[in-house]
Parts: structure tokens; C-alpha cells; sequence
């Protein structure tokens, strides 16, 4: 329901009710206004310095209430609860003692409700990791500061949610519990997490400790040795990174650009060339995109050799060499591209050499929507050729879209002039003759205002 405007006169009816007036408005909506009496008492809680008021409330909204949750169950579940978990969220950052079991609760709950959940959807999951993080927010946030007793628990209760059996896909972040944690619990936590067999692959504590070390060897043994692909390099380079190991990070990205053979992730590559900014070396930078570029001529890879040149002041001279590769590896992005310098025209022609419109109809319906401005005629046999194809296949979508291009074409073809605009009329027929044993495709047409 929309509020009232500052000056309508619900609003001012408001401002006229006094006291009295306003709680037996609100006891009415209470009592009749579905949901509204849940959120009021989720409101009186916050507000409350009773941390039992806020236990309810976590108890009502996120305890499980059935033996399993299918997908729609499971994201009901997550929709219902998502306005107390924010509400934790949000109270973490200025954390009592006292809410940090309140949190703990919360994250119990709604582990068991993923338990018995298909939670295909990620929604119950990011959830869990919402309450992870405001659970570590409010330790670090919590005044007084914990002590060491209250730490010494806390961190059993780590261990346990994490290794005590229930579970074994959340993973709580004992760096972002570090700030607010002594020496000794960090050590007790070191401990319990030494005594546990975690398996060949279970070795995220102990990465983690490694990063709270600062610890070169440690980051890369936890990560099972030197890497062996892009992909475990990009994962030690983040370790490193966040131990403030800045050359250490440089040195294994160019590593893993190496070892790199896909081009599909610019993250390592991203690293480097940030690294080269940064020392003033433009040069090295530029040269770092452009070899790159050269072992994936992807459009991605163009647009950030054609971004970090032009910062360096170079990108004419870059130019000619770069576009040459994109069109000869990546026609669609070479079109893209100049479509999007405003070069429509050299975009129309070097298409219409190299790119089948049936092969590549959203390109097309691109430079068609450029080429109608100035020759809209030569728009309609490429309208015609994707309209076919796209009624090819018997499906309610394809029939929407080839509804979308003959409202096109039909105002194309009215601009083209009155003999185009009597072809598409004969076309149109022929197109509506031809599916009419197509009764979904027929009401799309209708729909459309076509016939």
C-alpha cells in the first residue's frame, strides 16, 4: 500500500488524531490487517532492551514447521524470515552481549530449515551466510567486549555448528571473528581445528588461519601446494591479497595467467595490470592487455585493452591491429562495437559480408534498428529471413518474438514507402495463412494488433 503524500488528506487526517485515536486505529489494523500484528511485534522487540523479546521473534519466524520444504516452500520460508534476519543484521553492528546467542539461535534454525529444504534457489543459503556475517560483525561490534570466558564459548560454538556433525557446508570465518577475539581463543580455535580430521578436501580453516598469520608458505600450502590451474592460482592470489602479501599475490597471478587457457575470468589478469597502474608503469600495463587480448580475442578482452589504452593515451595507435583480430575472431562483437561507436554503417556492411541473420538474429535486429533511421528498405529482407526462421520451431515464445518483428517490419515497411508498405502487407497474409493451424501463434498475432 503506497503512504500518503505530504500534503493528502490522509495524511493530514493523521496528523489531526490524537493519542488515543491512533492506538485504537492501530489495535484495529492489528486485528485485521493480516501480518501486521507480527510485524508490530517484531518492531517492539527491537526496540526492546529484553534480548528474550528478540529470542521470540527468531523462534517465531525461523524455527522449521515442516518435515520438508520444497522449492516454493523453501523460498516462502526464506521470504518470511528475511525482515528478522535484517533485523539481526543490522543490530550487529552496534551488538549488545547479549544478542550474540540471539544469532546463534537464528543461525540454528535456519541451518535445520536448509536441512530439509530444496533450496535450489540459494535464497535459504544466503540467509545462513547473512547470519554468519552478523554474527561475526556483532562480536567484533560487541560493548563491552567479550571475555575471554565468552570468547572461550564462543569459540566451541564455532567448532561445533561447523564440525559436530549437522552440517558441513557453512563455514564460519574465523578471520572475521579475529578483531574481536584475543590471542588465546585464536589459539584455542588453532587447537580444536588441529584435532580434527578435515579431510582431502577440508583444509578452508586452516587457509584461513593462514591469511590471519600472514604467512606466505602457510596460504600456499593450505592450498594444497603450488597451483596446478588458473583457477586454484585466482583463489591463492585472493589469500594472499587479503594478508596484505601484495608481491607475493603479483608474483603468483602471473603465474596463473600462465597457466590460464580459457580467458573466460579476468580476475588474475585484472590484478596485474592494477598493480602496473599503480606504479606508473602505463606501459607495462598496456602491454599486459594487449598479450591477453592476443590469446583470447573475446569482445571482453578487447574492451579492456581499448579501456586501459585509451587511459595511457594510446589507444589510436592500438587501434587498427586490435580491431582487425576482434573481426576476424569475434565477428558479433566486432558489430556490436562499432555499433556502439556510432558506425553503423561499417557495422551494416561488415555483417552483411560475414554474419548469417538466421545464425545471429539479435545482432541483426541491432543494426536493422540503426540501418531503418536512413534505408529502411534495406531493413526488410533481414526482417523477413529472422521471422521465418524464428517461426521454425512451435513455441509460445518464438511466437511473441515473431510478433515483436512484424510490428517492426510493418513500420519499416511504412517508411520505406507505399510500394514496401503493400509488400508487407502481402507478406503478412502469407505469414498468417501459413500458421494457422497455430492457434497460440494466431493469438499472439492478435494480441499484437496485427490482424
Amino acid at each position: 500500500m503506497a503512504s500518503p503524500t505530504p500534503l493528502s488528506p490522509l495524511h493530514d487526517w493523521l496528523g489531526a488524531l490524537d493519542e488515543d485515536d491512533i492506538r485504537s486505529l492501530l489495535d484495529l489494523a492489528a486485528r485485521d490487517v493480516a501480518g501486521l500484528a507480527d510485524w508490530l511485534e517484531t518492531r517492539r522487540a527491537a526496540a526492546s532492551d529484553d534480548p528474550g523479546d528478540l529470542l521470540a521473534i527468531v523462534n517465531r519466524d525461523l524455527a522449521p514447521t515442516r518435515r520438508f520444504y520444497d522449492y516454493y516452500q523453501a523460498n516462502h520460508y526464506a521470504s518470511n524470515a528475511y525482515d528478522t534476519v535484517q533485523l539481526l543484521s543490522d543490530q550487529a553492528a552496534q551488538a549488545t552481549l547479549a544478542l550474540i546467542p540471539v544469532i546463534e539461535r537464528a543461525i540454528t534454525l535456519t541451518t535445520r530449515a536448509i536441512l530439509k529444504s530444496d533450496d535450489s534457489s540459494g535464497l535459504q543459503g544466503d540467509l545462513v551466510r547473512t547470519l554468519l556475517d552478523a554474527h561475526a560483525t556483532a562480536v567484533r561490534s560487541a560493548s563491552p567486549a567479550l571475555t575471554q570466558p565468552e570468547q572461550t564459548r564462543l569459540v566451541k560454538w564455532i567448532v561445533k555448528y561447523r564440525y559436530g556433525g549437522t552440517q558441513d557446508f557453512f563455514d564460519p570465518d574465523i578471520v572475521a571473528y579475529a578483531p574481536g577475539l584475543s590471542a588465546t581463543s585464536v589459539a584455542q580455535y588453532r587447537k580444536a581445528i588441529t584435532g580434527i580430521d578435515l579431510g582431502e578436501y577440508g583444509g578452508y580453516p586452516l587457509r584461513r588461519l593462514a591469511v590471519l598469520d600472514r604467512d606466505r608458505d602457510a596460504i600456499v600450502a593450505a592450498s594444497r601446494g603450488e597451483p596446478t590451474n588458473a583457477l586454484v592460482a585466482k583463489s591463492l592470489v585472493a589469500d594472499l591479497e587479503e594478508a596484505g602479501l601484495h608481491e607475493d599475490a603479483v608474483a603468483y597471478a602471473q603465474m596463473g595467467v600462465r597457466l590460464d587457457s580459457r580467458g573466460w575470468d579476468r580476475t588474475l589478469i585484472d590484478l596485474l595490470v592494477e598493480d602496473a597502474v599503480t606504479r606508473s608503469a602505463a606501459d607495462e600495463a598496456v602491454t599486459l592487455r594487449r598479450s591477453w587480448f592476443a590469446r583470447f580475442t573475446q569482445s571482453t578482452a578487447f574492451d579492456a585493452l581499448r579501456e586501459t589504452a585509451s587511459h595511457a593515451g594510446v589507444w589510436e595507435d592500438e587501434r587498427p591491429d586490435a580491431e582487425e583480430k576482434l573481426s576476424l575472431n569475434d565477428p558479433r562483437g566486432f558489430v556490436r562495437y562499432l555499433l556502439a561507436e556510432d558506425r553503423g554503417d561499417q557495422a551494416w556492411d561488415f555483417a552483411t559480408a560475414r554474419i548469417d541473420p538466421t545464425e545471429a538474429a539479435d545482432v541483426w535486429l541491432n543494426l536493422c534498428k540503426y540501418r531503418s533511421a536512413t534505408r529502411p528498405a534495406d531493413t526488410l529482407p533481414v526482417y523477413r529471413a529472422i521471422l521465418q526462421q524464428t517461426l521454425v520451431v512451435t513455441d509460445k515464445r518464438n511466437y511473441r518474438s515473431a510478433a515483436e518483428i512484424l510490428k517492426r517490419m510493418r513500420h519499416v515497411a511504412q517508411s520505406a514507402g507505399a510500394d514496401h508498405e503493400a509488400e508487407f502487407t502481402v507478406f503478412l497474409s502469407q505469414v498468417v495463412e501459413q500458421n494457422r493451424r497455430r492457434p497460440t501463434c494466431i493469438a499472439a498475432f492478435r494480441k499484437a494488433k496485427l490482424i
